[in-house]
């Protein structure tokens, strides 16, 4: 494309708070991208004005060009849309409510719940016709554009537009970042010192191998610890809270354990493992895993949406350019400027011993012709044990929740592994208490 071209960035989901204004900030502190048009699509117009006005005082800010508007109208948004980022949650935080609290009337205390176990299958059931309807949409309206995905679960929901669409769509998560982070902070390196090989599903990737400026990584590691915990090592010499949401006992464990590091965020770790969040609270309390309520995540939305308008009014300064990669993918397709980052693509042999078609977690080239996975090989056979379970419950809830198929959507919560320790009874119990509870926003199955 010309150096000229003005892209058209569709927002969808284009209220949130915590989404929204950060990326709007990464777009406009990259000056190639300056003269975009960013639409934020959202059925609550006041949200969408509210970050529109937020978007306008940055670019002011910064003095830069842009035209950011606001619609709940599908056909305007995505009439000739580039690109496509989708950030939502159907039934927002009064949907959620339910995937936490009923699976604990079950024995599973979810941390997180947005992914895997009850929590992250209800969720994923409700949010599967809105991808598939937003698919159709893009697909009608703007067949060449680039979608890319933050909604969780991850794997699903871009496997979702993978499956009904032909457009070029991949998912984005910083989880990985988190864990240069980690090394950089033990190993006293920079992220540019790091050659990273990692494979999994998103929340549930293991670091392979690694080299600090072409060293073997996993033997400095070792040596670097010298015996102690990683949390430990973290926090030698610091008074900061250093663990990523939680502290990280779990990582370690599950390093001594297994001999490869895991994803550092615990909170969502613990939640693709038998007996870290089951069968009671007192699971959780010995690696320290921090549960964030719904009130708490109110809270947060609270506090994003008063940044948002203390952004809009001037009295805050916008955010530095965040680490997320969205902007890096879009100069890739406009300018020619090939990006290699994480990506969550269906598997066609990156990692050759995980199902096909399942969404896995590698490194991956993006440029004018879409995404590529960058191979990963194999997992060791104790962690492909680990991880293909996940990717079949992924396929099969993804196949249950666009057919409408109950008796599938059962069956995949069966072969959860935080379900073990309950009866296939109990299992469809729980299943069929999470739909009825969230029955307004799962058509597929009235």
């Amino acid at each position: 494309m010309s150096e000229s071209y003005n892209p058209k960035i569709v927002m969808v989901g284009g209220g949130s708070y915590t989404w929204c204004p950060r990326l709007l900030s990464d777009l406009m502190q990259t000056p190639e991208m300056e003269g975009a048009e960013v639409v934020l699509l959202d059925p609550s117009l006041q949200a969408a004005e509210e970050v529109r006005a937020a978007g306008e005082a940055i670019a002011a800010r910064l003095n830069k060009r842009y035209r950011v508007w606001a619609t709940r109208s599908e056909a305007e948004a995505f009439q000739g849309a580039d690109f496509v980022i989708i950030t939502i949650s159907t039934g927002g935080l009064q949907a959620m409510a339910h995937d936490l609290a009923i699976p604990e009337k079950y024995g599973i205390f979810h941390t997180v719940g947005d992914t895997a176990g009850p929590g992250g299958w209800s969720r994923a059931l409700r949010n599967v016709p809105v991808l598939l309807h937003l698919a159709q949409q893009i697909e009608r309206y703007a067949p060449r554009a680039v979608v890319l995905n933050y909604t969780n679960p991850l794997a699903v929901l871009t496997g979702t537009i993978a499956r009904a669409s032909g457009l070029r769509v991949v998912g984005l998560c910083h989880g990985v970042f988190e864990n240069y982070g980690l090394l950089e902070k033990l190993l006293g390196v920079e992220e540019k010192d790091l050659a990273v090989r990692f494979g999994g599903v998103n929340h549930f990737f293991w670091i392979l191998d690694f080299a600090v400026k072409g060293q073997p990584g996993y033997p400095l590691l070792r040596e670097h610890l010298a015996g102690r915990a990683v949390d430990e090592a973290l926090r030698e010499g610091s008074t900061d809270e250093i663990g990523f949401h939680s502290s990280d006992k779990l990582c370690d464990e599950l390093f001594s354990e297994y001999g490869y590091l895991p994803y550092v965020g615990d909170r969502h770790t613990c939640e693709f493992l038998p007996g870290y969040i089951t069968p009671n609270p007192g699971s959780l309390e010995r690696h320290k895993l921090v549960r964030t309520s719904v009130q708490e995540r109110l809270d947060n939305r609270d506090r994003a949406r008063q940044w948002t308008l203390d952004i809009a009014s001037g009295k805050a300064e916008p955010s530095a350019r965040s680490r997320e990669t969205a902007v890096d993918i879009m100069m890739a397709f406009l300018h020619g400027k090939p990006f290699t980052d994480v990506v969550n693509l269906p598997n066609v042999g990156q990692i050759d011993n995980l199902p096909r078609g399942a969404v896995v977690e590698t490194l991956g080239l993006a440029d004018g012709l879409g995404f590529r996975a960058v191979s990963t090989g194999a997992l060791p056979p104790v962690l492909q044990q680990l991880v293909a379970p996940h990717c079949q419950v992924q396929l099969m809830v993804l196949e249950a929740a666009m057919k409408g198929d109950r008796r599938l959507a059962f069956e995949a919560l069966m072969l959860d592994p935080v379900c073990a320790h309950l009866s296939p009874k109990q299992v469809r119990e729980m299943g069929a208490d999470l739909m009825a509870a969230t029955k307004e926003w799962l058509p597929q199955f009235s």
